[in-house]
């Protein structure tokens, strides 16, 4: 993990997004080449840049920022979702000091949560942080050390009756219960689908009992995937249209 202080703790570099971008604006990749190499301070061939757009390299932090540059936008526009507390810095624009005032901590707290990418702040600081930072919730459940405890909870809520959950979710998880509710309810009915086939014929009862037992084991991404969903309903930007 890069140190606390580094400007450039970046989530990893989208290519989709940086091509979309690209092609928005109505540029050529030999165009922005030429102005990421202004900003670089040294040439960047166009094959590099159709390299990074194919996801076959990968270009470094600052070549990120240089890219950004290029094409008028912030470099959080050309990467992923964040999943550290640093990354999460980095994506909001902030420096270690602001971050640090925002929250009412010393630089020396949130230096120690960003290298261990630990959070354990008060419930005023928690607040402060999902309001500076506005972490992704798997971000923010890791950050917290909760990560096993929502896939305990979410397992019993599937293999049972889900409703009584909401409420324990909506503590680990910082999301509107009503989006939460919605999820838990799909997550059950998606479950008892392959939990009921395993009394099929024995070849289909072993496929769905496989299933059934993969879904339970990663449970916790099937709910961060329904969650985005919701939170994002619209065709993904960053996806070229034919």
């Amino acid at each position: 993990m890069p140190p606390a202080d580094d400007p450039y703790a970046l989530p990893p570099f989208d290519p989709a997004r940086a091509a979309a971008i690209r092609r928005q604006l109505g540029l050529t990749t030999g165009q922005v080449a030429w102005a990421v190499a202004a900003y670089c301070g040294s040439p960047v061939h166009p094959d590099l840049l159709r390299a990074w757009e194919a996801g076959t390299v990968t270009p470094e932090n600052s070549q990120v920022k240089a890219l950004a540059a290029a094409l008028w936008c912030s470099p959080a526009d050309l990467v992923g979702e964040a999943s550290t507390l640093a990354q999460c810095r980095t994506v909001a624009g902030l420096t270690v000091n602001e971050t640090a005032a925002a929250l009412g901590i010393t630089r020396g707290q949130w230096e120690r949560a960003e290298r261990r990418n630990h959070w354990r702040g008060t419930a005023a600081q928690t607040q402060a942080l999902l309001r500076t930072l506005c972490p992704p919730p798997p971000c923010f459940v890791a950050a917290c050390g909760r990560t096993e405890q929502l896939r305990v909870l979410l397992r019993e809520a599937v293999t049972t009756w889900w409703p009584p959950y909401v409420g324990p979710l909506a503590r680990i998880v910082p999301l509107d219960p009503a989006l939460l509710h919605h999820a838990l309810a799909l997550l059950h009915r998606a479950y008892q689908h392959w939990e009921g086939a395993t009394g099929g014929p024995v070849h289909q009862a072993a496929r769905a009992e496989a299933r059934a037992a993969d879904f339970l084991e990663h449970i916790d991404r099937h709910l961060w995937q329904h969650l985005r969903e919701a939170l994002n309903p619209a065709v993904d930007p960053s996806r070229p249209t034919p």
